[in-house]
């Protein structure tokens, strides 16, 4: 089912009581930086000093709910409802909700969905949340009336057929469910999945030979899934094809051979087909006849691990604990605590393991992983550094070392590790996405485009991994590249809606906006409910400068995805361009409640603000956000833009300076500076920027020269 979603939802400072601004200040500084425990008791502090205010407890309940402390933060949302009634804003029955649910308290978690809905009653993704807790309290009829109303708000989201297929199946109708997977698989062809439950549903009623074909299209996908070739060996048995059933269970062995069972399958199929001694060659009864052998239960809780039962599997390791501690044991147990994000009882596991075993490589990739997400990055890089020391070929290590690294923003150990990944590992194509990201940070524009162009050539079926390609490439501005790639992957697969938006933004930043827009609108058609398409959109709309329908669409992405901090960007831009200035700050500070990492927000903000003029505000942006990103040459311009609103022509030129300091290659920056000395009578200062922009190719700078410099 799908997960429920917690947003640190952030607000300004200040907003709040003077006697409690520092502390909140400090708090959401901590949020940012991942340190939660400190953020909750910064935020402790200011309630002591201003406990009626409801906001102060909404940011502590986020900060609790961050670090998996689920009781404390219902009680925080509690409050900050009793002291403020959401009585429009849903976000506090919606957050308290998914509190809930995460805390197992799934009648309460309807409850909560249902007050959310009553405000919001046009939101699919609440719709999905509470039928995933109607589900878990085995109300399946009322999870499917959940299922149908995210439906009929959004027609084109294959996984809400997807799921609610699975409802369906739990409730023993899988003819209904076979339906409502035929429908997913024509909304998401690529989703492997869809056609492995499919696969069930159709061997469950039993249509044996159905099921077969299913699982046959699953491998073609995914030729690594051994569930399928196992289920599809059970198939075959079923229908007396004891062959086929064989080569199936063997080729579900090469992949895992820890599936429950599977050797007592394959040795039932060689039996019936003959081969009484392989028959007797089996696993599954091992256990039984010898309950005493810790390495058994350590070999099932490693099959239950794999199977995603986690519970199962840390009970096998605890019992294979009781009678044989040993290093592979715990580790495993860290392992399976981990991916159920029991943080601390993980680690304490992994220090047992390191402990039997010092060259146990994985113990101390486990405990690196573990201190990741407790964001003890130092302890994090020694432990990593240690198992890539007891193992120098995992690429796994090295690659979990490259993203420590860019966490720190060491680029060049990060580009070094993923280099060694990928030799270790070139099939995996998560390698070549991150080290072409981490050379477009170092200004390699050659290497990552490279990087880029691997991924096009390696033919993945992850059309997801496209899509993130796709942004990554525009990031860097590979407009070509990226429509050529695009262009490819439509003609092999035209029904996926991200496809035609990647394309639309190479097309649209290639000046061809009208192209882009039919882009934008065949990605809606596909997906009526692509906030990404409804905004970008709004941004070629922008470009003919059409702003009401520019409008129209960003807040519609804006309602589809209310935590994308970029849809609020693109909305205050169009507010400042029809200059309403009160309402373009608005949207800023909206998308840095979001995310407070959105620098450019910041910048943006801070040039708003000097139409209205907030001079000592303006400040602060724009020295926040050099702080943050010091070597940006925009910000720089931005600020001087700002300044000269302020009628500050010196200050102006003085940030100018700075950001020609930075790149002496840009025109735009001579011109700007160009311009401000003219304002100040300087038109010797003007005339010298104003040739050098010239001189990098500005037509501007050329039409300047020309009315300026005769």
């Amino acid at each position: 089912m799908l997960r429920s979603l917690l947003i640190l939802f952030l607000f300004p400072f200040y907003c709040l009581a003077q006697s409690s601004e520092t502390y909140i200040q400090q708090g959401n500084t901590k949020v940012s930086a991942k340190d939660y425990k400190g953020a909750i008791a910064e935020f402790s502090k200011a309630i002591e000093q201003d406990g009626k205010n409801a906001k102060i407890y909404f940011y502590r309940a986020n900060a609790y709910s961050a670090i998996n402390n689920y009781p404390a933060a219902i009680k925080d949302f509690t409050s900050s409802i009793e002291l403020d009634p959401p009585s429009v804003n849903m976000f506090a029955y919606y957050y308290r909700g998914n509190a809930y649910n995460a805390n197992k308290n799934y009648a309460e978690a309807v409850a909560d969905y249902t007050k959310a809905l009553a405000i919001s009653p046009k939101n699919a993704i609440l719709y999905h949340y509470r039928a995933d807790a109607k589900s878990n309290l085995k109300d399946y009829t009322g999870a499917i009336e959940d299922f149908n109303r995210a439906i009929q708000i959004s027609p084109n989201d294959p996984s809400l057929f997807e799921y609610r297929g699975v409802v369906k199946a739990n409730l023993g109708d899988n003819k209904g469910a076979i339906a409502d997977y035929d429908r997913a698989a024509k909304l998401d062809p690529e989703n492997a999945d869809i056609i492995f439950y499919r696969a069930n549903a159709k061997g469950n009623m039993p249509d044996f030979k159905g099921a077969i074909a299913d699982y046959t299209k699953t491998l073609a996908m995914n030729p690594q899934n051994a569930a399928a070739f196992f289920y599809r060996a059970n198939a075959h048995g079923n229908i007396n094809e004891y062959a086929e059933a064989i080569e199936d269970y063997k080729r579900a062995i090469s992949i895992d051979s820890k599936i429950p069972n599977i050797y007592k399958y394959l040795a039932n199929a060689l039996a019936k087909n003959g081969d009484t001694k392989a028959a007797l060659d089996f696993f599954g009864d091992r256990i039984k006849a010898d309950p005493k052998n810790a390495d058994l239960y350590l070999y099932d809780g490693i099959v239950k691990n794999n199977l995603n039962d986690k519970e199962g599997a840390i009970a096998d390791f605890d019992k294979a604990i009781e009678l044989r501690p040993n290093s592979e044991a715990y580790q495993s147990r860290a392992d399976a605590k981990f991916n159920i994000k029991l943080y601390d009882d993980a680690s304490d596991d992994a220090d047992k393991a390191i402990g039997l075993d010092a060259k146990n490589s994985y113990a101390f990739i486990t405990r690196s992983r573990i201190k990741l997400k407790l964001n003890d990055t130092s302890g994090a890089l020694k432990d990593i550094n240690t198992a890539i020391e007891i193992n120098t070929l995992n690429d796994f290590a090295f690659s979990i070392r490259g993203d420590i690294n860019t966490i720190l923003r060491n680029d060049n150990a990060a580009l070094a590790d993923y280099n060694k990944a990928i030799a270790d590992n070139p099939g995996n194509t998560e390698n070549y996405l991150k080290r072409g990201g981490t050379r477009l940070r170092m200004g390699d524009r050659v290497g990552a485009l490279q990087d880029f162009k691997k991924l096009g050539d390696l033919n993945s079926s992850d059309n997801y991994l496209y899509i993130r390609l796709g942004q990554l490439m525009a990031k860097g501005s590979f407009f070509n590249e990226l429509q050529t790639l695009f262009n490819n992957l439509i003609t092999r697969d035209p029904k996926v809606a991200g496809f035609y938006i990647e394309r639309g933004i190479a097309r649209e930043n290639l000046d061809n906006v009208t192209g882009a827009i039919e882009d934008y609108n065949e990605a809606l058609t596909l997906d009526t409910a692509s906030a990404e398409a409804y905004q970008n959109r709004g941004h070629a709309k922008i470009a003919l400068s059409d702003y009401e329908g520019a409008l129209k669409d960003i807040n519609k992405a804006v309602l589809l995805r209310d935590d994308d901090d970029e849809a609020f960007f693109l909305r205050a831009s169009v507010k400042l361009a029809t200059k309403d200035y009160q309402g373009a700050v608005d949207d800023y500070n909206s998308t840095l409640f979001i995310n407070l990492d959105n620098i450019k927000a910041f910048a943006w903000r801070g040039y708003a603000k000097s139409f209205m003029p907030d001079a000592e505000r303006i400040k602060e942006d724009f020295s926040y956000a050099i702080m943050l990103d010091p070597k940006n040459e925009a910000i720089y311009n931005l600020w001087g833009d700002a300044e000269l609103n302020l009628k500050n022509p010196n200050a102006a030129i003085k940030d100018y300076t700075l950001a020609i300091g930075l790149n002496t290659k840009n025109p735009a920056s001579y011109l700007k500076r160009g311009m401000a000395k003219i304002n100040q009578n300087d038109r010797a200062g003007a005339c010298t920027d104003f040739n050098a922009a010239a001189v990098l190719g500005s037509k501007a700078g050329k039409d300047a020269v020309m009315k300026y410099c005769k």
